[in-house]
Formats: structure tokens, sequence, C-alpha cells
């Protein structure tokens, strides 16, 4: 069963680090972004991923959205260069509400806080961002743990099928 407590302090760390690469080699248009622009990307990911999950996806589907939101949350605290497992107390969550809720509300504060920086506001946008990634990754986790979701196989699987589609896949994977 998998659960927060599946990754050691060096699988966190070892996640990050193949996240990093991954992004490196495959998502360059994305990862040569500023900063401002790469967390506003992602706040746009976990809101595509909300909207997706509120549309009554099937059970493949879904999944498929918990994994991608998982990768992306990795992704996130990459570009705020947040060590997970070093770094970050997984926060307490709202049992009261499912997955799909959570993460539309965590997506909404995060966007919030990207539209809150563009306008030079006085707002801790690093602080809301870096929480609401921090509610998401937990979120997934409680959710991957309820479906038996073995989450180190699905990313492993979802990133060589994004990797394979890549035009120069062969060079890129020496």
């Amino acid at each position: 069963m998998a659960s927060q407590h599946t990754f050691s302090d060096e699988g966190w760390h070892e996640l990050q680090r193949a996240q990093f690469w991954h992004d490196e080699k495959f998502h360059r248009e994305i990862s040569r972004l500023n900063t401002q622009d790469r967390l506003k990307h992602m706040a746009l990911h976990f809101a595509k991923y909300a909207g997706a999950l509120q549309d009554s996806p099937n059970d493949d589907r879904r999944t498929g959205l918990i994994v991608d939101t998982f990768i992306i949350a990795v992704s996130t605290f990459n570009i705020l260069n947040v060590a997970i497992a070093e770094k970050f107390q997984f926060p307490a969550l709202d049992t009261n509400r499912d997955f799909k809720t959570r993460l539309s509300i965590a997506a909404g504060k995060m966007a919030a806080a990207c539209e809150k920086l563009d306008h030079l506001e006085a707002f801790p946008f690093r602080e809301v961002i870096t929480n609401q990634t921090a509610e998401i990754l937990a979120s997934v986790l409680k959710e991957s743990e309820q479906i038996d979701l073995d989450l180190r196989s699905a990313v492993a699987s979802r990133l060589q099928e994004v990797k394979s589609k890549a035009l120069f896949y062969a060079d890129l994977i020496v």
C-alpha cells in the first residue's frame, strides 16, 4: 500500500532528482522559463487536473490524473528549491473533503498567489504556493493509499510514456 511513508528520505531525494532531469530533458520549454512563469505553469496544471476530476472521469483516467498531480507537485517543489524529505512537514488534511475538492481549493489558492505576484501585491506568495503544493502532495499520497495505487511504478510508467514521445528520445536517454 502506498503512503507518504513509502518514500524514505533518500527515496524522496531520488524522486526529486529524477523529476529534475526529466523536466530538463523533456520539458525544456518550461524549464527555461523564469521562476514566476514556471510556477504559473504548474498552477495551470493543477487547475486543469482539478477540472478534469470534476468531470467524472472513468477509473483509469482518474488514476492518471492522480499520478500526473503527484508528478507536478514534485516538479513544483523542485522549482521552489524545497527538498521534500529534509525541509518539509506534510499538513493534516481536512478529512471532510475528498481529493478533488482539496485539489480544487489548493489550485485556486495557488492561482490567486500567482495572480497577486503579477500585481506585485504585498502577499506571501512563496509561502502560499509551497503550502498549497504540500496540501496537494499530501492529498495525492492519501488518495493513492486509499485506492492502493503504487505511485513508484505509476510515475515511472507515466514518465516513460512522456519521454517516448520526444523527437530525440533515443539521444536523450543517455
